[in-house]
This record gives C-alpha cells, sequence and structure tokens, in this order.
C-alpha cells in the first residue's frame, strides 16, 4: 500500500519547543487524580478548611463594623487578614493547616504519577520522543506542584481576593500587596521542596506502600522526634528535623513575621536545610532517570 493510499501525510506546521511537552505532561497527570474517585475524599477535605475561612470572612465583612473591630472578630475564628495586626497572620495559618492533607494526598498520589512509570517501564516510551529527560523531570515537578498548589496556594489567594472585595474598597488590597507575595512566596517553598522529595522518593520506590511509609516517616516521625529531643533538651534547633516545620519557618521569613526572635534564626538554618535537601534529592533524581535505558 501506497502512504497517499494509508492517509499518512507530512506535518505542515510549525514545531514547538520540546518545552512545551512539560504542559501535556503536567496536564495528563491532573487528569489521572481528578478521575481517581478515590482523591475527591481528600480533595473535599482540604477544601472544607477554605470554604470555613470563606464562610467566615463573608460574614464578618457584612457587618458593620470599624476595621479594628472587624480584625478582633477575624481574630477569635483563627484567621488574621493583616501581615501587621497579628504576628499568626491568618494567610501563613490556612496554608500551613493545610499540610495534613496535602501530605496524605501526595503520598498516595506518588505511585500514580511518578511510581508506575518506572515500574510499567512506560519511561522509555516518554524519552524516545523528542522530550529528553530535563523536560520529563520538569514537567513531573510541575504535576506534582500544580497539586499542591490548588489546596495551598490557589485557595490562599482566594481569601485574600475575597476579603479586599467584600469590604466594598480597593484599598485593602493596595495597602495589603505584600500579603499576595508573600503566599506566592510561601506557595513556591512548599511546592518545590515537596515536589522534588515526592518525584524522587517515587522513582526510587515505585510502588505505594513503601511511598507511603517513607513519606510518613518523614513528615510524621521526624516530626515527633525533634519535638521529644527539643523537650528533653530544651534546645529548639531540634524542631529543624521536621521538613514541614522547616517550611513553615521559611513561610514566616516570607511573611517577615515571627512569634519568637530565636524563630527568625530558626528560619535561616530551616532555609539552609530545605535548600540542601532539595539539592541532593534532585541529583539522586537526574541519577535515577539517566539510569533508564532509550529506546530511539
Amino acid at each position: 500500500m501506497q502512504i497517499d493510499q494509508a492517509h499518512y501525510h507530512g506535518w505542515q506546521g510549525q514545531l514547538q519547543s520540546p518545552w512545551v511537552a512539560c504542559l501535556a505532561i503536567v496536564r495528563v497527570a491532573l487528569l489521572q487524580v481528578f478521575r481517581n474517585k478515590a482523591y475527591w475524599f481528600v480533595l473535599a477535605l482540604g477544601m472544607l478548611r477554605f470554604l470555613a475561612f470563606w464562610t467566615i470572612i463573608y460574614a464578618v465583612t457584612q457587618l458593620s463594623l470599624p476595621p479594628d473591630m472587624r480584625q478582633q472578630f477575624l481574630k477569635l475564628f483563627g484567621f488574621s487578614a493583616n501581615v501587621d495586626a497579628d504576628q499568626n497572620n491568618g494567610y501563613i495559618m490556612f496554608m500551613a493547616g493545610q499540610g495534613v492533607i496535602v501530605m496524605i494526598l501526595l503520598a498516595f498520589s506518588g505511585s500514580l504519577l511518578v511510581g508506575s512509570d518506572f515500574r510499567l517501564n512506560s519511561l522509555p516510551f516518554y524519552l524516545s520522543r523528542r522530550i529528553d529527560k530535563r523536560h520529563y523531570i520538569v514537567g513531573k515537578l510541575l504535576a506534582v506542584s500544580s497539586v499542591i498548589a490548588i489546596l495551598t496556594v490557589l485557595p490562599a489567594l482566594l481569601l485574600f481576593f475575597e476579603y479586599g472585595m467584600f469590604t466594598a474598597s480597593t484599598a485593602y488590597w493596595v495597602d495589603n500587596w505584600r500579603i499576595a507575595v508573600s503566599v506566592l512566596a510561601f506557595g513556591s517553598v512548599i511546592c518545590v521542596v515537596n515536589s522534588i522529595l515526592l518525584v524522587t522518593i517515587s522513582a526510587y520506590l515505585q510502588r505505594i506502600v513503601p511511598i507511603t511509609i517513607t513519606w510518613a516517616s518523614i513528615f510524621l516521625l521526624l516530626g515527633r522526634l525533634g519535638d521529644l529531643l527539643q523537650w528533653s533538651t530544651k534546645d529548639d534547633f531540634w524542631f529543624l528535623l521536621d521538613p514541614w516545620r522547616d517550611m513553615r519557618l521559611v513561610g514566616r521569613l516570607c511573611f517577615g513575621t515571627f512569634n519568637r526572635d530565636i524563630d527568625r534564626e530558626l528560619a535561616w538554618w530551616a532555609l539552609l536545610i530545605l535548600t540542601s535537601l532539595c539539592t541532593i534529592s534532585l541529583a539522586a533524581l537526574v541519577r535515577r532517570v539517566r539510569a533508564v535505558e532509550i529506546v530511539e
């Protein structure tokens, strides 16, 4: 059969950059998560806290109260809308409080998004195309970061937008524009650290049970160990064993608010620890992907 009869034809359009394939990897990963109904329950739990804050902000802002009294009412419900109004800034507390849901979702999605590519030998199919290992790694990191952002960054920005919208003035957005920047900075820390750790662990362990056990050990056992060592030695530097607490400290560094003077010093050490951890994990991930044989 001739090529014309088989309806094959050459590509007539302009070829795009292989980096565009990263967006396709993100799209496929999100579809995998949202098509799995078991993850809907975890996502719903993550949205419950957001809806609770949304309702509280709406109810308080509809009351005819002075701004200071409105802030006091919000504090009663654990939310502070201004950075300088309370060191326990509401946006920090909200994003940090989403940590449990994020950890659960990532623990069970690592095998689906990354581990299956190695376990089912589908990674050589990716790499046999025009994309290379750089595009695959970046695509998977962006995919995991997108899942995290849906539960942390996006809801926090919506709360910021809602508070300014229901105060019937743009003064809140203008006076507190640094909040949006700080939310994006803190969200970037959460997304980068968690995505690098999860993709690296999933690339090596591949199956859901060992991934979940390792993930829980990092974010639960290390945290409890740090608490016990701090309680016995009275040295707050033991708190730095907990990666999630390190991310919260760096988040306070982004907002510039600290409960204690020592937290500022701990935040810089936490930033150094997270940077070192991500560098080592990323090097291990690159080595793992390079070991995959490519079929041209």
